[in-house]
């Protein structure tokens, strides 16, 4: 499952220092066991590059922007930040 790049960005699940794959800790708390590294999981959209916010509810997962409104889950930008 990849996402969209974007340079300084990581594609879901990746790190972004060493490109290893992730473990997931928690809901958007991941950690890298090659680098020791503990990041949080942010959504960013495609259109403005401002924050989006995740809404789950009956089963689906959807992306809502402040600005632009609901995005598509496959163009939301996934960036992950040192904890």
């Amino acid at each position: 499952m990849s996402k969209k790049n974007i340079a300084g960005q990581s594609q879901e699940g990746l790190c972004p220092k060493c490109h290893h794959k992730m473990d997931v800790m928690s809901a958007q708390h991941y950690v890298c066991a090659h680098c020791k590294q503990h990041f949080i999981e942010h959504y960013i959209c495609p259109t403005c590059h401002q924050p989006a916010q995740m809404i789950k509810g009956c089963g689906a997962i959807n992306y809502i922007c402040p600005t632009d409104g609901l995005i598509s889950s496959s163009k939301v930008i996934f960036q992950y930040l040192p904890e």
